[in-house]
């Protein structure tokens, strides 16, 4: 069981912080929680925490045996300074990896963690980390702690805006009673953060900390509304199995369901279950988050935009979300692809692109050229349209006497770091010869084929097809909604091959994984021709096109691309794949191993059971999702080298398994077909 971690921090020094904790903390004990506190950093001090001692006194005199393992006071310092000035004096530097690891280990064994900070949130940790920072990228909900001294106002505002800023959750604003406070002041100061709270639409409580004058005689408080009453193990329970009996998950039974993890909270690259089980998320909740859950810069433009507009229909309207988002995406497409439909998801980003080639040769006077040429082992949705552009003997067979017939050309065969062999694009060139007066435009998955086939094909093919599309007058459709904006460690997929289509599907990452978004790409000259027939309107429109909230989202996601080394990130995640699974590449059950940017697979002969992997992932604590004959990895872009080594080593874990089965009765394996699309 995996505790809650709060941090407390102060609006300034000497606001009474470490009061404030103990009294939280000693009301945690009063109501049946177990309850722990942590001075994160404490200087001014030889060998023990001043702070520390105050908690314990507070708390009722209780000692902890991990006061005595030098869990709850990881950091102490002898000179009276800041943390970064201390550690600079002393010759060293703040070790923050102890902090977490104390912290986590301490989260563990109790119901409740409380963190005190080291003076504000702006107080520097290192040279590139204030402790909002430190926290914020943690997830710790922010407890802060205030007063009614002059001044108080002005930092509570600025406090609160920093913690905003950095997409922190506030869990409560604490008003210590100042005894030397002017008495007009303390009054009017909790009337005043009350009204900001509410005009800001900050759900969190304003609370009072009563005047303590005794720290082993300190009066009652009343911290019910930021801590409520010990939350039921029966409540997540009842509600899983609500979820049993009337929600249909992906590709699932809602007959004979399969298991399914009880998410509540995630962030970074981890989700936290409901018994308190951290699961690593290697496969970025299918493909989409870029950055990690919940960051807080895309999670703080969501919160802004939400104050002034959640929807507007997009007929007849525009908005600020869905202007500068585009202004930022033609700023990274390539040159000529500037007409821009936002979509709602993968699929209908597909479904656009689609009805885009068709409506082009519609008013070309050409309306016979209505099909298009897909490729075998393509996956690119599960909307009507889109599931007919994919593998026809793949996961929607069920669904063919209903759908669209279009061509199909055989899968790329050649490797993406194999030898080119020209006998590969055969099947293409014969397609385009014999039917190109029937076809509107050719679609593919560029150099990486997902849901159906886990296949990295070689990028001369894609140069090739370029070639052959502008000899027959057949527009050339990438499918990027998987691979676009970083998955394959460039921008776009399509730059492994140095070329540019004429429409472009992007989605996934858009958002950093946080809402659902897609945008289907035309060139300009797609677009004028479209544009120069009848009314010249484009037949498609969602009714929650150009959503300001996910446009906020993309916006901010899309800026993180400038923020931070991703393309050596994800450099280093690909070369920990290629390492990792290596070392399997002489596994009995391995029948192929293939990585790429951030994408990482194993091909098996034998697939593990469902029940093998679950265990399997709460084994490794490495949330994966093996299907068909594969068990892949897409982590976050944030994952560090050690974690894609855990990784690898849960995937290598399933090979074992796998291979274990192979005299075992026929199962269905982990997960036979699954949604990765929208």
């Amino acid at each position: 069981m995996m505790g809650q971690v709060f941090f407390v921090s102060g609006i300034d020094t000497g606001v009474g912080k470490t009061v404030v904790t103990g009294l939280l903390a000693r009301w945690l004990l009063r109501h049946g929680y177990r309850a722990i506190t942590v001075k994160m950093v404490q200087t001014g001090n030889d060998g023990y925490s001043e702070d520390l001692e105050a908690h314990r006194i507070l708390m009722g005199g209780v000692s902890f045996p991990e006061d005595q393992e030098g869990l709850t006071a990881p950091q102490i310092f002898h000179f009276p300074a800041s943390p970064l000035l201390a550690a600079t004096l002393e010759h060293t530097t703040l070790d923050l990896g102890r902090i977490q690891q104390c912290v986590a280990t301490l989260a563990t064994r109790y119901d409740v963690v409380l963190v005190e900070g080291a003076g504000g949130l702006g107080v520097p940790l290192n040279e590139h980390m204030l402790a909002a920072d430190f926290a914020a990228a943690r997830g710790w909900p922010l407890i802060l702690v205030t007063s009614g001294k002059l001044g108080s106002i002005n930092h509570t505002v600025l406090s609160l805006e920093s913690a905003m800023a950095r997409g922190m959750t506030l869990a409560g604003l604490v008003y210590n009673w100042c005894p030397d406070a002017d008495s007009t002041i303390d009054e009017d100061t909790p009337k005043y953060l009350r009204q900001y709270l509410q005009q800001h639409h900050i759900h969190a409580p304003l609370l009072f900390a009563p005047r303590v004058t005794d720290l082993h005689n300190p009066p009652d408080a009343d911290f019910a509304a930021l801590f409520p009453p010990h939350p039921p193990v029966e409540d997540w329970k009842r509600l899983a199995n609500l979820d049993r009996k009337h929600l249909w998950h992906p590709y699932a039974s809602i007959g004979n369901p399969p298991p399914v993890n009880f998410a509540e909270h995630a962030h970074g690259t981890h989700i936290r279950l409901a018994d308190g089980t951290e699961l690593l998320d290697a496969v970025s909740s299918w493909w989409c988050v870029a950055h990690g859950h919940s960051h807080p810069a895309i999670m703080e433009a969501i919160r802004q935009q939400s104050r002034r507009m959640s929807h507007v229909m997009f007929g007849g309207f525009t908005h600020r979300p869905a202007t500068v988002l585009v202004e930022r995406l033609l700023e990274l497409l390539p040159a000529g692809l500037d007409a821009v439909f936002l979509a709602d998801s993968g699929s209908i980003s597909v479904e656009c692109a689609v009805k885009m080639a068709v409506q082009y040769h519609y008013a070309a006077g050409h309306p016979e050229r209505c099909k298009m040429v897909a490729l075998k082992g393509a996956y690119h949705g599960d909307t009507a349209g889109a599931m007919a552009l994919s593998d026809p003997d793949g996961m929607h067979v069920l669904f063919q006497g209903v759908m669209p017939h279009h061509f199909f050309a055989e899968q790329p065969a050649t490797p993406f770091r194999g030898t080119w062999n020209d006998a590969d694009f055969a099947s293409m060139e014969r397609i385009l010869s014999e039917h190109s007066r029937e076809i509107a435009g050719v679609i593919v998955e560029p150099i990486f084929q997902g849901g159906n086939a886990m296949w990295l094909y070689h990028p001369e093919y894609l140069r090739r097809l370029r070639t052959l599309c502008n000899q027959h007058g057949v527009l050339m459709v990438f499918d990027e909604v998987a691979t676009g904006l970083g998955r394959t460690g460039r921008l776009f997929a399509m730059e492994h091959a140095g070329v540019v289509p004429d429409i472009l599907c992007i989605g996934k990452t858009l958002t950093g994984g946080s809402m659902t978004l897609a945008a289907t790409i035309a060139s300009r000259h797609v677009a004028d021709v479209i544009s120069s027939r009848g009314s010249g309107a484009f037949m498609h429109g969602p009714t929650f096109m150009g959503n300001p909230l996910a446009c906020a989202a993309a916006k901010a996601s899309l800026d993180l691309l400038d923020q931070y080394d991703w393309k050596g990130n994800l450099a280093a995640i690909e070369a920990g794949f290629r390492e990792g699974l290596s070392a399997y590449q002489t596994h009995p059950n391995v029948r192929d191993i293939r990585w790429l940017g951030g994408i990482g697979i194993l091909e098996l002969k034998h697939m593990p059971t469902a029940a093998q992997t679950a265990q399997n992932c709460h084994e490794t604590g490495v949330w994966l999702r093996p299907f068909g004959q594969w068990v892949y990895s897409m982590p976050p872009f944030i994952t560090t080298p050690s974690e894609v080594e855990q990784i690898t080593h849960a995937m290598g874990r399933l090979a074992d398994l796998g291979w274990e089965n192979r005299l075992a009765p026929a199962q269905p394996p982990a997960d036979p077909i699954l949604d990765i699309h929208e």
